[in-house]
């Protein structure tokens, strides 16, 4: 019989509240009195004030972009130099602005989003929105109708909507915006609303003036029902999401589910995905478990192409019931008390590792739009590589705490920021 699958919350764990809607840059500081960057080798802007003699010197550093201020890329060896010269006045860094709809959106309820900020992801906006990105969603489906969600659904190109006919002849008559694995047909409505929930976090339209901001704001999200109404799936019905999601382009993939029993088809299919340069992101669980001595799968399985994601609280330590592992959890997420959609155009909170893996998802699409050329290993080692460390974890995720503008900083290069 096939392995048994369910969302990773409990009853115990989610706390659900329905909501209805209601309702720069710093002074420069002058670098001649300030300490040089670390890191000498990475590449940075600096504007540089010169005296009126080189303005058109055939030495003078840089590019001109007013009278008496120009712009030098370099490092810090750069920046040593610029000091030294008598011609230069002062230098700082060419700072970012930013409009003030990405500053602050306009969505309602971005104010009680605690977690965006937890996880560094407003400043990551200033560089990317996660547009043209599909993320599929391995759920219980979608509300495809909710207002936070509706524009920002993956449409199959290969389809045409409510003809009754298979056009593509991938299986599923009239997919055109996802699929269900369960009954085997293209509408993945969601009758339980976890699906819905996680979709919220990765790809709620954000700066609409309605509800929540999602992480990506301009996803493409793609709902793969791999999880009955009632909520417990099977293999089968996992390996034929994921495949789906394969075959129709899905940069990322998100699995907040989990089962306890090793699959080799579902172990053979991520590594089809990592052949393909997807990105697997799984949640850890919530039986408060450590998966070095207790595997739970998909997030147990050994791959460059998976990421396995603990829940944190506010206050940055591992959240109630999360999952945790020093070797086989990569990374913590904010996962405690989550705004986010619900079904029938509603909002609500919820708990549980599902969610953080669901920021991690929407980190990843926000990555992936900025470069597009990256691997789901390159997306998966800058989301690891830039991740706040400390001891508010205990030691039991020690890859630390998602900073999604890290990554952005560790992935894209500074003229595309």
């Amino acid at each position: 019989m096939p392995a048994r699958l369910a969302p990773v919350e409990y009853a115990g764990v989610v706390r659900k509240t329905l909501l209805y809607a209601v309702i720069v840059a710093l002074p420069a500081v002058l670098l001649l009195l300030a300490p040089a960057p670390a890191d000498a080798a990475a590449p940075s802007e600096w504007l540089v004030g010169t005296t009126a003699g080189i303005r058109t010197a055939a030495n003078a550093p840089g590019t001109q972009i007013a009278p008496g201020v120009r712009v030098v890329r370099g490092g810090r060896d750069t920046l040593r130099r610029l000091r030294s010269r008598p011609d230069v006045r002062w230098v700082e860094p060419n700072r970012h602005f930013t409009p003030s709809s990405l500053a602050a959106p306009t969505d309602p309820f971005f104010k009680q989003q605690w977690a965006l900020r937890a996880a560094r992801v407003p400043r990551a906006w200033r560089t990317s929105v996660g547009g043209g990105v599909a993320v599929a969603i391995l759920d219980t489906g979608i509300d495809a109708g909710h207002p936070d969600l509706a524009r920002n659904l993956w449409t199959n190109p290969g389809e045409i909507p409510a003809n009754g006919v298979d056009d593509d002849s991938n299986g599923y008559v009239d997919d055109v915006h996802g699929a269900d694995m369960v009954d085997g047909d293209g509408d993945p409505a969601d009758g339980l609303g976890h699906g819905t929930a996680v979709a919220g976090v990765i790809g709620g339209r954000g700066n609409n003036a309605t509800g929540i901001s999602g992480v990506a704001w301009r996803v493409r999200l793609m709902p793969v029902k791999v999880l009955p109404d009632q909520g417990v799936g099977t293999t089968a019905t996992l390996v034929a999401g994921l495949q789906y999601a394969l075959a129709n382009g899905a940069r990322v993939v998100n699995m907040s589910l989990n089962g306890a029993d090793r699959s080799l088809a579902l172990e053979e299919t991520i590594a089809a995905a990592e052949a393909q340069g997807v990105l697997v992101v799984a949640s850890a669980g919530n039986d408060g478990g450590d998966r070095d001595s207790v595997p739970s799968y998909p997030a147990s399985i050994t791959s460059s192409a998976v990421v396995s994601v603990a829940s944190s609280s506010r206050g940055g330590r591992l959240a109630y019931a999360s999952a945790y592992g020093a070797s086989s959890v990569d990374i913590a997420a904010p996962g405690d008390n989550i705004l986010t959609t619900d079904p029938r155009g509603r909002y609500g909170t919820h708990s549980g590792t599902s969610f953080a893996a669901a920021y991690v998802s929407g980190a990843a699409a926000l990555l992936a739009s900025a470069q597009p050329a990256a691997s789901g290993s390159h997306l998966r080692g800058a989301m690891l590589a830039s991740a706040r460390r400390g001891d508010r974890l205990d030691g039991r995720v020690p890859g630390g705490q998602l900073n999604v503008a890290g990554a952005v900083r560790r992935l894209v290069p500074p003229a595309r920021r």
